[in-house]
């Protein structure tokens, strides 16, 4: 018994071709990195097939740790994810402060998220000649935690008013923890996001007041038909004044690389953060204007004009307008 197979010789000579071509790309991206992207780049493009200005997809998950925090999220940009929690706990206000709470953010780098960080989440010193000096700065952990909760702290987005109990001797604490999950670039604006978000979810727990041995002692309601005529706190949402929106962007041979990814980042010449309130944005005389709430930058590379520095203003106020469209707290732009 004789078998013949008839095969289509174009059909596997474009496969081959094609195969062919993408292991010349392959060694041309790993040889030589920057003339990689610069190819890209020359062509107004970038590797992932997305203009210069825009972001990756973007999706928030919210409410997804429900057992052990009273707030929690899901931020995915692209291929970049972090999990934020919101833990409570009941504390005195310090004295200069009576009436209000506090808040504080921290963040972790888990060792599943990439190969720069090793198991207890610190960063491997052994690649650092391996990125710039930007993408180094946007890697160290204490750095980024730094900027991270100075930006959710300072911004005032809360009044802290609401976080108090008994004034002058109870208040709640807030703590947000946020997890990088999988890293690929542009960690900081997912822990800004993470944490804002996660923040948008807590909903405050119901207390009541006892009395115990002449001291007042703050216990919380489990179940909700018990302690009706001693709460303080109602289960309530808190109100947002401000609502933090980031976004980086990438400095590359003179061109503005909005939110770059991991590979991008370690070639970039500088970065700059800037962090507006979606909730101040209008529309008015064909421009959008708002409230800057900070711009961070490193690396050695300079925005020389206010020009440059205007574009990456008008571009976060850009993503500050489409994240309206994903967070329900804000309101809409106004024309």
């Amino acid at each position: 018994i004789s078998y013949s197979f008839k095969t289509d010789s174009s059909k596997l000579n474009y496969s081959l071709l094609v195969h062919s071509m993408d292991e010349s790309l392959e060694t041309f991206r790993a040889l030589d990195p920057v003339g990689y992207l610069s190819k890209f780049i020359s062509s107004n493009t970038r590797p992932d097939a997305r203009p210069h200005h825009c972001t990756r997809e973007t999706h928030i998950q919210s409410s997804i740790l429900t057992k052990n925090s009273v707030g929690s999220s899901l931020v995915t940009l692209g291929n970049t994810k972090v999990i934020s929690g919101v833990t409570l706990r009941v504390g005195s206000p310090s004295l200069c402060a009576p009436s209000k709470g506090e808040i504080d953010v921290s963040i972790s780098f888990s060792p599943l998220c990439g190969g720069q960080y090793n198991a207890a989440g610190k960063i491997i010193h052994d690649e650092y000649e391996m990125r710039s000096a930007a993408a180094n700065a946007y890697a160290d952990p204490q750095s980024i935690e730094s900027f991270v909760k100075r930006t959710v702290v300072t911004s005032n987005m809360i009044d802290l008013n609401q976080l108090c109990i008994l004034e002058g001797k109870a208040c709640w604490k807030i703590d947000i923890s946020c997890t990088a999950i999988n890293h690929d670039g542009n960690i900081v604006d997912a822990f800004i996001l993470g944490a804002v978000t996660a923040l948008v979810d807590v909903q405050l727990p119901k207390i009541k007041m006892e009395k115990v041995q002449g001291q007042e002692v703050v216990t919380i309601v489990e179940d909700e038909r018990t302690g009706q005529m001693d709460l303080i706190a109602m289960g309530k949402k808190l109100t947002f004044a401000k609502c933090c929106i980031p976004l980086t962007v990438g400095l590359f041979q003179g061109k503005m690389l909005v939110d770059p990814t991991l590979e991008e980042e370690s070639l970039c010449d500088g970065m700059i953060t800037v962090v507006v309130d979606s909730m101040s944005v209008k529309k008015g005389a064909g421009i959008l204007t708002g409230a800057v709430l900070s711009i961070s930058k490193s690396g050695g590379s300079v925005l020389s004009t206010m020009e440059e520095i205007a574009a990456c203003v008008q571009l976060a106020f850009g993503r500050a307008k489409e994240m309206n469209t994903i967070l329900n707290l804000v309101q809409p732009i106004k024309e």
